[in-house]
């Protein structure tokens, strides 16, 4: 066997990554003396390093007597490559030989993993200095060891001076520019790519979609949808996983799932990232459906987020038939326990009304995050175990774990449903002053509805006037209605100007006032506010009710006969209830 062809059937190993074979091959060289050899050392250096034994690798560096470019160009990219970017940095450093194009790309990337922008630009002047700077793959790491390091406009020049770009380099840039949050000059990238009639891949598109996330995004989604379409990257998981998620961002959940069907390969990223789009759509049943859908394919596993997704769909339809057969399934075939899965079960209980399993949920499990902790809180809170909840908030404290702001949400709803009104003003006032937490909306509002509905009807006015929140919708709708609970015209005249002239989307404030004035007697103040009402064109949205049937959720909605079982619900509330009391439909 001669070197070269010992060194072929070695770099064969190192392109498929068979180790075995390749310790078989390196026990020939050393027999046979080759291992002498630079070139087939080289070959078997790269082998170790491509297989991720970098250990290996760096022992037979050691080893040789003789080492040129590319045994140094092996060992530095091969930490690079298995995580270990501050070794391939001393490596080079350690170098005495002049570095060539792929020692450059490789140190400058393990200085982008390091984000070191300051031996990065050394290394970028000596790359200039030697002629290699200009050289595609050189250039293409320096564009992304900029942009890692937040310098835009230093990887735009990188860019610009790049003789003939090739996709790489639009593809380093447009990702920087993204994860820079700089999506705008990101598509102007992605233009100016297609007219230099360059063809985008999977690369191009996936960090161009992440930023199609509210409505006005839209339209640029959907040409890159379009684009992805022509070049038949759609129907692949790598990209159609991304598009699902666009669409579900908007609430497109139709769409977003003829892109999930549309998926040749479905993967189990393909599954869960369409299940948790039915939840983030609040199409539930659907998400479910999906679930079970997936429980059936062959060749697909279901993980951790499978069942944190599926769960919080259960959360979503307060089904506890579908919640206590998915935990079933989780007893019998996950022996590890993980913490999401954990939080999503006991979210999932305390949903459902049934806050003592959840609580069972959370004395058992091994490890409890920050998640665990309010998860719980808010369970006790909402189902008006306001008391155990703030012991819940105190043991949290006691064993270290630090509340965050939805920690303090949990406890002013407790404080809210349990009429602890100090106990939740201290709360609040707590939060910026000890905990360095700036309250937002959802805070606020539950403070003036905890002031409201105690009465304490100015102190809730005085707060809005100190805050910056004193115009939002929601605040002023809280007062107004603790206004019309407790008959206060005066304080409820006031919030009533406000909300209307931050121009309501719900017929909510015009009924309060009008209701508030009624209470009142102030009939002809009645007739004017029902007839803003009237003027301002909204409608009342039907209430609804969900309840579960032998595992089948169904939805009635007011005003709305159109079920298929109506004349037999009809029946039977006829039957049950008291004489004289008919129920009637009308069409």
């Amino acid at each position: 066997m001669t070197p070269e062809s010992l060194g072929s059937l070695v770099h064969h190993c190192s392109k498929i990554r068979a180790f075995r074979y390749g310790l078989s091959l390196h026990a020939v060289a050393f027999k046979t003396g080759m291992q002498s050899d630079v070139f087939v050392s080289n070959h078997i250096l790269n082998m170790y390093a491509k297989c991720g034994k970098i250990n290996l690798a760096q022992q037979l560096f050691d080893q040789m007597s003789q080492r040129n470019l590319v045994t140094w160009s092996s060992i530095i990219s091969g930490y690079y490559q298995t995580g270990k970017p501050l070794m391939a940095v001393e490596l080079f450093s350690q170098m005495r030989l002049e570095p060539n194009e792929y020692i450059f790309a490789s140190a400058i990337s393990a200085c982008a993993s390091l984000l070191t922008l300051k031996l990065g630009e050394q290394i970028h002047a000596q790359s200039v200095k030697l002629g290699h700077s200009s050289i595609s793959f050189v250039s293409n790491s320096l564009v992304s060891m900029y942009m890692k390091c937040g310098q835009c406009n230093d990887a735009f020049s990188v860019f610009t001076g790049t003789f003939e770009p090739n996709s790489i380099s639009y593809n380093a840039l447009i990702t920087g520019l993204v994860e820079n949050q700089q999506p705008k000059r990101g598509y102007e990238a992605f233009q100016l790519m297609c007219q230099q009639g360059l063809t985008p891949d999977r690369f191009t598109f996936v960090g161009l979609l992440g930023t199609c996330t509210t409505a006005d995004d839209l339209p640029r989604g959907m040409e890159l949808h379009c684009h992805t379409i022509k070049l038949q990257l759609a129907n692949t998981a790598f990209i159609g996983n991304v598009i699902i998620t666009m669409y579900s961002k908007v609430n497109l959940i139709e769409e977003a799932e003829k892109v999930f069907r549309s998926i040749e390969e479905k993967d189990v990223i393909s599954w869960n990232t369409f299940i948790a789009a039915c939840s983030h759509c609040v199409d539930h049943g659907k998400g479910l459906d999906v679930f079970r859908e997936m429980s059936k394919e062959v060749g697909v596993s279901l993980d951790d987020f499978t069942y944190a997704s599926a769960l919080a769909a259960c959360a979503g339809l307060a089904s506890i038939s579908h919640g206590t057969q998915i935990h079933a399934q989780l007893i019998r075939t996950r022996l590890n326990e993980d913490v999401g899965v954990n939080n999503a079960l006991l979210n999932m209980y305390a949903k459902c009304g049934h806050i003592r399993y959840a609580y069972t949920v959370f004395n058992q499990m091994d490890y409890r995050n920050l998640i665990s902790w309010n998860s719980i809180i808010a369970g006790f809170a909402n189902h008006g175990l306001g008391r155990k909840a703030l012991d819940m908030f105190e043991q949290m404290k006691e064993i270290g774990v630090k509340p965050n702001s939805v920690s303090f949400v949990g406890l002013l709803v407790a404080c809210n449903h349990t009429g602890l009104v100090d106990e939740g003003q201290g709360y609040f006032n707590s939060m910026n002053e000890v905990y360095g937490i700036a309250p937002d909306i959802e805070h606020f509002s539950c403070l003036i509805d905890l002031l409201g509905r105690s009465g304490r009807l100015k102190e809730a006015e005085e707060y809005i006037e100190k805050f910056c929140f004193g115009h939002d919708p929601v605040v002023l709708g809280c007062l107004l209605s603790a206004c019309r609970l407790h008959g206060d015209v005066v304080i409820g005249e006031r919030s009533a100007r406000r909300l209307l002239k931050v121009r309501p989307v719900s017929t909510s404030p015009y009924v309060l006032l009008s209701n508030l004035y009624a209470s009142d007697a102030m009939w002809y103040d009645v007739a004017e506010a029902r007839k803003m009402l009237k003027g301002s064109g909204l409608k009342k949205e039907p209430g609804h009710s969900l309840i579960e049937v032998k595992g089948i959720v169904e939805k009635f909605t007011v005003g709305n006969f159109s079920h298929s079982r109506i004349e037999e619900i009809v029946d039977i509330l006829n039957s049950v209830s008291s004489a004289g009391d008919e129920f009637i439909l009308y069409d």
